[in-house]
């Protein structure tokens, strides 16, 4: 699994609350859902595991040579509430072997566009499994779009208005939906050709 937390360096992103930016929730966000996965032997692989700035080309870069079986684009927001996922709005290209296609760059996503929407699914069935409320939509997103992987964007956002993005119990279960729709897509990948 890829897991591109956003944002770092001087690019903060959003301000989540007067102390925290994007880029720290982002980070420690991806290092709980690192530590899921590897207690079940899943490894993941970061686009970057510190502070540092990274351009979408470089994070789209390091997902392409990554060959992971999911890439997943980590934002948050204060405003909201739940989960904003995000695939591709490239209309869908069929590829014979994608993954052994030479693929345009701005448009790599195009050939995973199904797979992708199949592993938004599973993360959405996960997040209503706990009883985290979710909104499904297409977007034109950097690095996304460039990504050579079914790759899906979670914006992050408060629960509701009594439960903030900093509740650790919240944080929780995020990170288990996460887990849990990763484990099982996980197992759907090695079953596909």
């Amino acid at each position: 699994m890829l897991l591109d937390p956003a944002h770092g360096g001087a690019d903060t992103g959003a301000m989540l609350d007067p102390a925290t930016p994007e880029k720290t929730y982002t980070l420690a966000l991806a290092n709980q859902l690192r530590a899921a996965l590897g207690s079940r032997g899943i490894r993941s692989i970061f686009t970057r595991d510190s502070d540092v700035a990274l351009d979408s080309t470089a994070r789209a870069t390091i997902a392409n040579r990554s060959h992971a079986s999911a890439c997943i684009v980590l934002h948050a927001t204060s405003t909201g509430n739940g989960m904003h996922l995000f695939t591709s709005s490239l209309p869908a290209v069929k590829e014979a072997d994608p993954r052994r296609a030479f693929l345009p760059w701005q448009t790599a996503q195009a050939s995973y566009e199904t797979s992708s929407l199949r592993l938004e699914s599973d993360v959405d069935a996960a997040l209503t499994q706990q009883h985290i409320p979710a909104l499904v939509a297409r977007t034109s997103l950097m690095p996304l779009d460039s990504m050579a992987c079914p790759a899906v964007a979670i914006e992050v956002a408060p629960l509701d208005a009594n439960t903030p993005l900093s509740n650790p119990g919240y944080q929780q279960k995020i990170v288990d939906a996460l887990d849990a729709a990763l484990t099982a897509w996980r197992s759907d990948w090695r079953q596909q050709p």
